[in-house]
């Protein structure tokens, strides 16, 4: 009997309601300048003893950012140095190539390593509040065209699974190792005047992580329901705390061609507040929360499935602190993913 699958129209729907989702400018912290990673996930899978699942999951998002800078007053000003008003007009390009891999120790049990490559590029421009170009006399202590790389902090993680009825069940619960490059006190340089560095590969620290993943098959479509997160819950040797991050979501899948699956769902991103020697600094990330539509694509060759997912903004919220506040924009998150399951009885 051929299986029955959702109507061309209402899938084309969801999709134009997703790609429609606002990307305008938001409120924002001035700062705004340690981006977080996007969010990649691979579907939930059973493994068999002695079974392995690798992936590669390319994730890479765009943020436009404005804030302003000097003082109003120069004669009665407390930067370093004094400046009259003018603004930073901020772009960071922040990707990420996840590698994974998952072993089947039992039919339940099994262990997963993450490693992350992250690679951020930024570019500055200055200009006066009335548009003209602008120099500052300290251009690069703050901002810089740069483009920095290296490893981040990897995952390693218990995982287990099991089939509860018609769902599918993965848990996972491990620990970040930290490997990713870190940096000193950059709002402590910055009020000193000295070039310094916001963009922190990894958190110093070793942090708890978890989630999980239940997914169930009904009728022609497939359901999904996942989540995780990640705490730190200690200050590194610089005195940086990472903040708390959460991502979480649903989706719904059905087959739309031989071997294509098509996807549509919803996700949170939560996160907290940053804190240097304790203390949530007012210019730096105060936190955000932000509700995503999502759209995915996968295709199976052989025993290689290819997948690409796409994130628009719905509603996003940027915490905003006691200063003058700038503004970010962000309209866009892709992923790519590759995975094959090797071995195994």
């Amino acid at each position: 009997m051929r299986r029955k699958r959702l109507p061309s129209r209402v899938l084309a729907g969801c999709l134009a309601l997703a790609a429609s989702g606002p990307a305008a400018r938001v409120q924002a912290c001035a700062g705004c300048r340690n981006p977080s990673m996007p969010v990649a996930r691979l579907d939930a899978a059973e493994l068999r003893p002695g079974q392995v699942r690798a992936a590669a999951l390319l994730s890479g998002t765009y943020l436009d950012t404005l804030h302003q800078a000097g003082c109003a007053d120069v004669a009665d000003c407390d930067e370093v140095p004094a400046q009259p008003l003018y603004l930073h007009h901020q772009k960071v390009y922040p990707a990420e190539l996840r590698a994974v891999a998952e072993v089947g120790l039992t039919r339940s049990l099994g262990v997963e390593l993450q490693l992350p490559f992250r690679l951020v590029s930024t570019t500055i421009a200055y200009s006066t509040t009335d548009g003209q170009p602008y120099t500052p006399l300290d251009p690069d202590v703050h901002h810089r065209n740069e483009t920095l790389s290296g490893i981040s902090d990897p995952w390693l993680l218990g995982r287990w699974s099991a089939k509860l009825g018609d769902f599918l069940l993965v848990l996972r619960a491990g620990v970040s190792i930290p490997l990713g490059h870190t940096e000193p006190n950059p709002f402590v340089l910055g009020d000193m005047g000295i070039r310094h560095e916001h963009i922190q590969f990894g958190t110093g620290t070793w942090d708890p992580v978890g989630g999980f993943q239940l997914a169930r098959g009904l009728g022609a479509v497939q359901l999904a329901a996942y989540a995780q997160a990640q705490a730190s819950l200690y200050q590194n040797s610089y005195g940086f705390r990472a903040p708390a991050r959460f991502f979480g979501g649903l989706q719904a899948a059905t087959l739309l061609f031989a071997k294509l699956t098509g996807g549509i769902g919803a996700d949170v991103l939560f996160e907290g507040a940053e804190r240097w020697d304790g203390v949530v600094q007012q210019d730096g990330n105060l936190g955000r929360t932000e509700i995503l539509a999502a759209l995915s694509l996968l295709r199976l060759f052989g025993d290689t499935a290819v997948g690409v997912n796409a994130r628009f903004p719905l509603w996003r919220h940027i915490v905003t602190g006691d200063d003058p506040q700038g503004s970010l924009s962000s309209p866009l998150m892709l992923s790519l993913i590759v995975s094959r399951t090797f071995g195994g009885p």
